[in-house]
């Protein structure tokens, strides 16, 4: 390439005119991954995109993003065990029954 800097001074060139903050081409790739991960693209699919050798490295940069985190996890807890949850004023349950006494 005859001008090895000529996409930096044109990208920076670009930013200045458009009134941008300051930021480089490599912050869209994280931008790109946060917006996907967000709205539900699942890690592996963002993975590849990314091109990532293994998904272990998308996961350590960018695993607090994704809706399979804590919340997720709660919600699978909740929906499965939730039933046979006891609330406050419940007897225990009945031994074998699998239904809790009122």
């Amino acid at each position: 390439m005859p001008y090895p800097d000529l996409l930096r001074k044109s990208w920076d060139r670009a930013i200045r005119r458009l009134g941008l903050s300051e930021y480089n081409p490599h912050d869209l790739r994280h931008k790109w991954t946060t917006v996907a991960l967000t709205n539900g693209v699942s890690i592996h699919e963002v993975s590849r995109w990314l091109g990532h050798r293994s998904i272990k490295v998308t996961v350590d940069r960018y695993g607090h993003l994704t809706q399979d985190g804590q919340e997720r996890c709660r919600q699978v807890v909740e929906t499965t065990v939730g039933p046979y949850m006891l609330t406050p004023g419940q007897a225990t349950a009945v031994r074998g029954t699998g239904s809790v006494l009122a």
